[in-house]
């Protein structure tokens, strides 16, 4: 028989996964010169991540031959986070109880417009660890809560191309965000561009939705120069 599935106290979940507040412990192990490109300094990481361009570019040659996409490789153990991707994509929501609870009380639909927008923006900084997250397995699950009460569910639909379809709901009912995320990316000559593919559909108590999409992620200097990291497109 298998055994009974684990259930972890949210105080637990919090206290092992809290994600930081100040910016010297966000960006730790960065430097964020004026260009705009954040530059990993961490020298222990990158160490880590020695010897992971071939490995990735012998196997990107394998599935180009196989019409696979790069979704489909597979990574040395040492460079995952002890996450799953499931949980880096509910950190983007981290800011949803102080932006959007003010986008449903707003009247006026600019100013909701410009609250959402800055929901959208305000937890990309979190996602920047050059840590990989695990690939969830189809049909895994996560649910949690956020400080003020509500909550989200989300579920692994898809491996290939790898899918995830997500609900979150406001504790007081004035808004909710539905949607699906695919796992995206493009190995370049020098990066490697990923990034959520997907809609992002947040329905107002009113009736009222707006529908955005996340940025991709642009990791620089896989091959030579500085590791950089930025947020690209619209």
């Amino acid at each position: 028989m298998a055994p009974p599935p684990k259930y972890f106290e949210s105080a637990e979940l919090r206290k092992q996964f809290a994600l930081p507040t100040e910016r010297e412990q966000i960006l730790q192990g960065f430097e964020y010169p004026e260009s705009g490109a954040l530059v990993c300094t961490d020298q222990e990481m990158l160490n880590k991540q020695k010897g992971v361009l071939a490995h990735v570019v012998k196997q990107l040659a394998v599935n180009m031959l196989k019409g696979l996409s790069i979704s489909h490789i597979s990574m040395p153990i040492k460079i995952f986070e002890a996450k799953s991707s499931i949980q880096r994509m509910c950190d983007l929501w981290t800011n949803a109880p102080t932006y959007l609870r003010r986008a449903a009380d707003a009247t006026d639909p600019v100013e909701r417009f410009k609250l959402v927008i800055t929901f959208a923006m305000s937890s990309i900084y979190l996602c920047c660890g050059q840590n990989k997250p695990f690939n969830p397995l189809l049909g895994e699950t996560l649910q949690g809560e956020f400080y003020d009460g509500s909550k989200y569910y989300c579920e692994h639909t898809s491996h290939h191309p790898p899918i995830t379809n997500f609900l979150l709901e406001d504790v007081q009912g004035k808004y909710k965000m539905y949607g699906y995320y695919e796992i995206v990316g493009k190995l370049g000559a020098t990066n490697l561009v990923s990034g959520l593919r997907g809609p992002n559909t947040i329905e107002f108590h009113d009736g009222t939705k707006i529908r955005f999409g996340f940025p991709s992620y642009k990791l620089g200097g896989t091959v030579y120069g500085d590791r950089t990291v930025e947020a690209i497109g619209s």
